[in-house]
């Protein structure tokens, strides 16, 4: 999702006249919110950088999590408000968990997630085939995922991204904030999955989420500005497709880095410091 924009909330939407130009651009931030993980999946696939059985779980968990966050909005639309100061410190609180653990895995020895990005660059730099180190699963049950990447193990129960799924969906749909790079950080901080296939995997799971809040914008009849949004997607379909080939060379702690910087214009964003 588009970071420095408030989304409307349900109550936003219901009370929005669609034949404005607000209106319309909410609709053009989804299509490209869409538009850009149809392009980049396909990439990480083919470079075995998604975990398809984590992506549906968030992506399922956020489909209910998005309908119980609306039906909060439209009945408590003023007393949400209040917290939105709140949710800003809350991303801050995530970023610097971020930086603390860079700072940290500096002093330390390299932990899986270090071990497993490094290997999946030394693979790609030495010319083999990405799919020689990339996601393998192992095990699945209703109780246990397993699988490899850059000859590490990783593991989870499959509860747990669905209800995380569903509980990210009902604070952004509630509040009316894209809740796309809670995602991130939470396979990032929580899982200790490394970010060379948390950009995947969350594309994906928003992918899902974003077909469903489009259909509801074209249910209530918005209209769209079509020369604005095909000069839009010019650069979303480039960047989309430029991002899977060049992610895979960067470190790990370069691509936390990036994350903290933004999670922080974020949280200063919704706390009211800045202003944008």
């Amino acid at each position: 999702s588009f970071f420095f924009f408030k989304q409307k909330t349900a109550y936003e939407i219901y009370q929005c006249d669609w034949s404005s130009d607000v209106c319309s651009s909410d609709l053009m931030a989804q299509a490209l919110t869409l538009v850009s993980p149809l392009v980049s999946v396909p990439a990480y696939w083919k470079q075995c950088r998604v975990v398809f059985a984590l992506a549906f779980l968030l992506g399922a968990g956020g489909i209910i999590g998005a309908t119980i966050g609306s039906s909060l909005s439209f009945s408590y639309l003023n007393e949400l408000t209040l917290f939105t100061p709140l949710f800003g410190v809350l991303v801050l609180f995530i970023a610097l968990q971020i930086i603390w653990k860079l700072v940290h895995s500096r002093r330390m020895a390299r932990d899986t997630t270090e071990r497993a990005a490094a290997h999946f660059i030394d693979t790609i730099a030495q010319g083999h085939p990405p799919c020689d180190d990339g996601v393998k699963i192992r095990l699945y049950s209703l109780t246990k995922f397993d699988f490899e990447f850059g000859n590490e193990r990783f593991q989870f129960n499959p509860f747990y991204p669905f209800f995380v799924g569903a509980g990210i969906a009902i604070v952004s749909s509630a509040f009316g904030v894209g809740g796309g790079f809670l995602l991130v950080p939470f396979m990032s901080i929580l899982l200790r999955l490394p970010m060379a296939i948390i950009a995947g995997t969350s594309a994906l799971a928003i992918l899902i989420h974003s077909m469903i809040s489009i259909a509801n914008y074209m249910r209530l009849g918005v209209s769209l500005d079509y020369t604005l949004l095909m000069l839009l997607l010019g650069g979303t379909i480039v960047g989309s497709y430029l991002g899977p080939l060049i992610s895979g060379y960067f470190k790990e702690a370069w691509l936390k880095t990036v994350l903290a910087v933004i999670l922080i214009l974020i949280g200063l964003r919704y706390t009211g410091i800045l202003v944008i």
